[in-house]
């Protein structure tokens, strides 16, 4: 049998373990993507509306 080396992409000391559980990461980047889909709207629809004529202009 052939011994298993240790991988390559296998990092050891301080990020050998994950500083945030993976329900955490994936809360915060629910939560940012979330944040990121709304301002996509929000600028959109600033971009997008219609400009209203003033009242006794000529447009």
């Amino acid at each position: 049998m052939l011994l298993a080396a240790v991988a390559w992409a296998d990092h050891g000391g301080p990020l050998r373990g994950a500083p945030m559980s993976p329900l955490t990461s994936t809360l915060v980047f629910a939560g940012l993507a979330l944040l990121v889909g709304a301002l996509v709207v929000v600028i959109v629809a600033v971009l997008t509306r219609g400009r209203v004529p003033r009242p006794g202009s000529e447009e």
